[in-house]
């Protein structure tokens, strides 16, 4: 009886040896993949960045040309040269018109 008593209780310890060791490779292989779904993601958002980074120098170095800072003069300040006369439609005359756009498919 006492050796029964012993084999059930190895059984049992070596049960939840092995369940405590399974549970630990578990633990360990749902956080790498954790891990390396953040490290994907990481990677996404830098290209991301890097290509707004890109675009901003683009708009920085367009900021300084002469070309570029008369046509925001222009179309934001409303700005005119001297001997120039401007003309403002409302904005319904200048915006296409989606239903003659459609009519002309």
């Amino acid at each position: 009886m006492a050796i029964r008593r012993n084999r059930n209780r190895r059984r049992l310890m070596i049960g939840i040896v092995v369940m405590v060791i399974i549970g630990l490779i578990s633990f360990t292989v749902i956080n790498i993949i954790s891990l390396k779904k953040e490290q994907h993601d990481m990677k996404e958002q830098k290209q991301e960045l890097q290509d707004e980074k890109e675009q901003l120098e683009k708009e920085l170095e367009q900021a300084n040309d002469l070309k570029n800072l008369e046509e925001q003069a222009r179309d934001q300040l409303r700005l005119i040269k001297p001997g120039e006369t401007i003309y403002i439609f409302p904005d319904d005359i200048t915006k296409p018109d989606k239903d003659a756009e459609d009519t002309e498919e």
